[in-house]
């Protein structure tokens, strides 16, 4: 491997570490620099693994150093340390790199360096058998120890089997359009860039690998990037023709995309709170050529401001996201329980903003990406106590998605799933 692929590799994780989404950063990495497909392969490995066992990697880090001054240092152990803990690498040859790596970072780390990625090799059992117990789930499956307390009070039985399925690999879904194309062609064209089908529910196919993007019906726009999840929720929204359709929370449009492509809406607005977001919203309209999509720059909190009523509303609200870790693994870092109580708050005020702009006999369908229950059930019996004249009605997914349904009808998509988000949609009817 390159040195500079090294240096890239610090690099991103950098950029992670202060915020930016690892998927979005190394696409845009990979857009720029002319890497080989195997170093795009090891870019990502090595990044989504190093992301994954972040706290596991840095609690080992710590009981062996005592004091790292540079970042970049810093970034440099922990990617070695993901190849030498998780990735079955060349112990001696993963050391040798790192080494070389940091001499050109700083050549008086190198040593450091070195010492530092032996002891891990050398100490490595005995620190994980003295981590403290109360402390110990939250380490050895790099999450903070208050989602795993979270967790453990939700799902008591099988929190662990959650924790490990989100640490798992993510796989690229995609549908493509069926007014554009048909199956044989889809799956010619498949067949023409080497990607495999590893799993199929609904219209939503997971690829083996990313090379769809190359295809030119992926550059058109016939082939798009959406998950199974959110697939359903749009779905399941139900629009009849000449519905008046809002999407509260649109960007980056995904589902609102579905609705235009496969149900016949006189209109459909998609809003968003953000400027940049709108912004995606406009490219995708001009893309696709959506003549009856209407996109508004606007908090789903106030939905009135839009000054309409609508016979369909999804309402999938800003969450924490914790669904999405297999695509997003740096999330939890960030999160704390008061990020929790905000989102809930702001989900409740989405929900009854859109409640007030729904006519008599429509449907709002709420989703979230996560599993906390305080962002799904909790909030479900409070909006079903709230608004007595609304109704739960079926959600319907696929026989091949593992699904487990609520006290009050909403549906969680489970991380039983190995290859779907994770997801929480209930469908609601205002009488």
């Amino acid at each position: 491997m390159k040195k500079n692929i090294k240096l890239d590799i610090i690099e991103l994780l950098d950029e992670i570490m202060i915020g930016k989404y690892s998927n979005i950063q190394m696409n845009y990495y990979f857009s720029k620099k002319n890497y080989l497909q195997k170093e795009k392969e090891f870019i990502t490995n090595v990044i989504n693994i190093t992301i994954k066992n972040l706290i596991f990697i840095d609690y080992l880090i710590a009981n062996v150093t005592k004091n790292i001054q540079k970042r970049k240092i810093r970034q440099l152990l922990r990617i070695s340390a993901a190849q030498i803990l998780f990735m079955n690498s060349d112990n001696d040859g993963v050391i040798y790199e790192a080494v070389e790596t940091a001499k050109e970072i700083n050549r008086h780390q190198s040593a450091f360096v070195n010492a530092s990625l032996q002891a891990i090799i050398k100490k490595k059992e005995k620190i994980v058998a003295d981590i403290p117990e109360d402390r110990r789930e939250g380490i050895l499956y790099s999450y903070p120890q208050w989602i795993v307390n979270k967790l453990k009070a939700d799902y008591p039985q099988n929190y662990i089997k959650i924790m490990e399925s989100y640490k798992k690999r993510s796989y690229l879904s995609v549908r493509y359009n069926k007014k554009k194309i048909s199956e044989i062609e889809f799956k010619k064209i498949l067949s023409e860039v080497k990607s495999d089908v590893v799993f199929k529910t609904g219209e939503i196919y997971y690829l083996s690998n990313g090379n769809i993007f190359k295809s030119e019906a992926f550059k058109k726009g016939d082939i798009v990037i959406q998950d199974a999840s959110s697939y359903f929720a749009a779905k399941n929204l139900g629009v009849l023709k000449g519905d008046v359709v809002l999407d509260a929370c649109s960007a980056p449009g995904g589902k609102t995309l579905t609705i235009l492509q496969e149900t016949e809406p006189e209109i459909v607005v998609a809003s968003d709170i953000h400027p940049h977001k709108i912004k995606i919203l406009e490219d995708m309209k001009k893309k696709y050529n959506l003549e009856n999509l209407h996109i508004y720059l606007n908090d789903a909190s106030r939905t009135e401001n839009l000054n309409m009523q609508f016979s369909r509303i999804l309402a999938d609200v800003p969450c924490s996201g914790l669904g999405v870790l297999r695509k997003k693994p740096e999330k939890i870092y960030n999160l704390t329980p008061e990020n929790i109580k905000h989102l809930k708050k702001l989900q409740k005020n989405i929900f009854e903003s859109c409640y007030n702009s729904l006519k008599s006999e429509g449907v709002i369908l709420y989703s979230t990406c996560t599993f906390i229950k305080n962002e799904n059930t909790n909030n479900l019996e409070y909006f079903l106590n709230k608004f007595p004249d609304l109704t739960v009605e079926k959600i319907y997914l696929p026989e091949n998605i593992k699904k487990e349904e609520d006290p009050f009808g909403g549906v969680y998509i489970t991380s039983e799933n190995e290859f779907l988000d994770g997801f929480y949609m209930a469908k609601l009817r205002k009488k």
